[in-house]
């Protein structure tokens, strides 16, 4: 019962998410806007972690599954890969370097 009260719980901070961006017209997908929404209720405790705690942790031991069409998408392209493959792999570096400084400076925000 508690991965049903999850996944309710996950869907219905998603659909909020999805109606907000649409409605709004938000250039934020509506998924980061209900993943936000949730973290809101968390935090103010409007939602208890438990109750969607094994929901996420049952989505997070999937997570691999989702990375495999962009796999295979790699592998059917290798020539475009040789051509620009350093290109990618710098802009991986790059992005990767500022979204771990990004999350550093909001965690230092956030614990002060």
């Amino acid at each position: 019962m508690d991965i049903l009260r999850g996944l309710f719980l996950i869907f219905v901070f998603w659909a909020l998410g999805e109606t907000t961006s649409q409605l709004a017209r938000l250039p934020i997908p509506g998924a980061v806007i209900g993943m936000l929404a949730l973290w809101v209720a968390l935090q103010l405790k409007w939602v208890s972690y438990a109750s969607v705690q094994t929901t996420a942790k049952g989505f997070l031991g999937i997570m691999g599954v989702f990375f495999v069409p962009p796999s295979l998408g790699i592998l059917l392209h290798a020539e475009r890969m040789l051509q620009y493959g350093w290109k990618l792999a710098l802009l991986v570096v790059f992005t990767s370097a500022l979204s771990g400084l990004t999350t550093v400076l909001v965690f230092k925000l956030l614990n002060r």
